[in-house]
Parts: structure tokens; sequence; C-alpha cells
């Protein structure tokens, strides 16, 4: 009996040393259900890194069974490192455009050449990358957006209608076409300074929709190689 009230004694003597100490130190705040939702009133509010760039970029690619060089020009802010979203477009790079014959006719029914394939496209750009501020790392865009294609005369039939064509410019639009396109692909990208990355993209071009006289549906899907440089705070 003297044993258990001693040990009585000691567990009473230490829960009242406990007691004294707990209620010595400040009271923290507890969160009874451990969510923390968007409207609350939390303390620690979650801060994303916001970047943004400027991009400058050639493009190697088809067009129909033309080689064609395409420069752009991309824009746009990046969210915690990983995700971007911006706007990008691209223009066939050829002053003339690509030639084609016999596309359409003139006000005498009489078939004419001269007829140069040109236009670009651009839209929405999205992006996801991996380990970005690793040296080397993987990046995933993709472009929604919209094509413009059309076909400029620049040749002017000989008034000796011997078929004949000269360099007098005429420059009018003599068909054209809207399309839908879609362009995803992976970059391998380089952080070569703190401000600036190199990017090296292979994508796939698609453009449903296109539909242009005297060529195929499917001129514009096509693969792309591209080199970028981009500019701005990562």
């Amino acid at each position: 009996m003297k044993k258990i009230i001693l040990v009585s004694i000691g567990l009473l003597c230490l829960v009242s040393v406990y007691a004294q100490n707990d209620l010595s130190q400040p009271q923290k705040k507890s969160d009874s259900s451990g969510f923390k939702t968007v409207f609350g009133g939390n303390k620690h509010h979650c801060k994303v890194p916001l970047g943004y760039f400027v991009e400058i970029s050639g493009a190697y690619t088809m067009v129909g069974s033309n080689n064609a060089f395409m420069p752009g020009l991309s824009a746009g802010i990046i969210l915690n490192h990983h995700w971007t979203i911006g706007l990008t477009g691209s223009m066939l790079g050829m002053p003339r455009g690509f030639h084609y014959d016999s596309i359409y006719l003139d006000t005498l029914g009489r078939p004419m050449k001269g007829a140069y394939l040109k236009g670009g496209y651009g839209g929405l750009l999205l992006e996801y990358t991996l380990l970005p501020k690793s040296v080397v790392h993987v990046s995933f865009p993709l472009m929604i957006g919209m094509g413009y294609m059309f076909f400029r005369s620049t040749d002017s039939y000989n008034s000796n209608h011997n078929n004949n064509w000269n360099n007098n410019w005429n420059n009018y639009v003599v068909a054209n076409t809207y399309c839908f396109v879609i362009e995803p692909g992976v970059r391998a990208e380089f952080n070569l300074v703190k401000i600036l990355r190199m990017g090296v993209t292979v994508s796939y071009r698609y453009a449903p929709g296109f539909s242009l006289a005297g060529i195929s549906a499917s001129t514009l899907n096509q693969f792309n190689a591209k080199l970028s440089f981009r500019f701005g705070k990562f």
C-alpha cells in the first residue's frame, strides 16, 4: 500500500510540473480541419514566382514539297518556373513566297502564271518545363491558333499574248484561306546565362481546314525543326 501511495504522489507531481510548463508556453492556434482554402484567412499565403520572356526563332520546315524558312516571335509570362502562357507567331521567310503555275484565270479567261504562296500562322502558346533551373532541361510547347495563306500575283501577262511573262508587278491577292492550326512539340533548352536561354525544338504542324485551289489540303501538315533564343526573367 505504501508503494502505491508513493507512486501515485510521484505521478501527481510529474503531471503538475508538465502542466505548469505547458501553460508557461505561448499558445498556438490550431486548425481543426487541416485544410487551407482559397478564400480562407490563412496567414501564410502561397507566393507563385512570376517571370516573363521574349523569344526570337527560326524554323526549317516544308510547305508542300518546298523547303521553307519560317522566322517567328513569341512573348509571355512564366508561372512558378514551370508553366508558360503567351502568344507566338511565324511566317514564311521568303520575300516572294513559293511559285505555282496556272493557279487562276484572268478576266479574259486565260490561264495565268506568277501566283506566289505566302502567309503565316500564330496564336496561344502553352508550355510546361521540366527541371527549369538545370543547365539543360526539356520543355513541351503547344501552339493553338489560326493560319492565313494566300496567293499573290507578281507577274503580268505580256501584251503579245505569247505566254511569256515579264517582271511588271501587279501584287494583288488572287486567292486566300484561313485555317485552324495546332502545333505540339518538344524542346531541349540550355541556360546560357541568367537572362538567356537557347532552345532546339522539334514539332509537328497540323492545319485542318486548309483549302486553297491548286494545292493539296495537307500542304501545311509538316514537321518543323526550330532554333530559338529566349530573353527574360525565368
